[in-house]
């Protein structure tokens, strides 16, 4: 074993057999076997040791890289980047699942509930920002003028207020809604933060536009934009195509 570990630079796999000979210490001493332990203990002393040295190699390279040279301008997280926080995310997931590791268990759990508000936090102000930048009349009409319950105005409109954003929607919905997909194609490389960041952007967008149309039909003279307004089956039929793919 110490020859075969000093060419391993896995920290992961160093770290998994860490966990592995721990559980199987935990069951030979619930089944009160101790023929192993001088084995399992002689085998922690070597793996830990490795563990240590490549892991402060990990660290070290780090330390020394230039992050001019690694700077790749765009839109997608860096593949050193995204290296070590699948790094980092499975060694917190093997602490945490590792027989003794109780109070580092639930320090990676506050740690993934911190890393998931901000993931969510973040979802919420991308999809205000996809929606600003290709509906943006529709969601500045919307918000100025319409409350959520859709009885009440925030600011009450006319005629003159409502047109153009009907019209401009009428033209534009669907080469917009192809332009927010490819945008979060582009942006996302993780399949499910980009499958949610799309579906909340297409609800809000049908939530949005349900309300303009309600608005269309109380304002008086509102009847004649009839003829502009999209229906809801229709933009519902294009979210459902977009939302199977991404």
């Amino acid at each position: 074993m110490k020859l075969t570990l000093a060419n391993s630079h896995d920290a992961i796999c160093l770290m998994l057999m860490i966990c592995i000979t721990k559980k199987h210490q935990l069951v030979m001493s619930n089944r009160r076997l101790p023929c192993l332990d001088t084995y399992l203990d002689k085998a922690l002393i070597y793996l830990w040791p490795r563990f240590k040295t490549v892991f402060d190699m990990y660290i070290q390279s780090l330390y020394q890289c230039d992050a001019k040279m690694l700077w790749v301008d765009g839109t997608h997280p860096h593949h050193i980047v995204r290296c070590y926080m699948e790094f980092t995310a499975s060694l917190v997931q093997l602490n945490a699942e590792c027989g003794d590791g109780q109070e580092a268990g639930e320090e990676a759990k506050e740690l993934r509930r911190y890393f998931e508000e901000k993931l969510e936090s973040n979802l919420v102000s991308f999809v205000d920002e996809l929606l600003m930048e290709y509906f943006g009349d529709l969601i500045k009409f919307v918000k100025n003028h319409i409350s959520e319950d859709l009885i009440s105005y925030t600011e009450c409109p006319n005629i003159a207020d409502v047109e153009p954003v009907v019209k401009n929607f009428a033209v534009k919905w669907r080469t917009n809604l192809e332009l927010m997909h490819n945008e979060v194609v582009t942006c996302c490389s993780n399949f499910v933060s980009g499958m949610a960041i799309l579906k909340a952007a297409m609800a809000q967008l049908l939530n949005d536009y349900n309300r303009l149309s309600e608005c269309v039909k109380m304002i008086p003279g509102g009847s004649s934009l009839n003829r502009n307004l999209v229906s809801i089956t229709s933009i519902s039929y294009e979210i459902r195509k977009y939302s199977r793919t991404l």
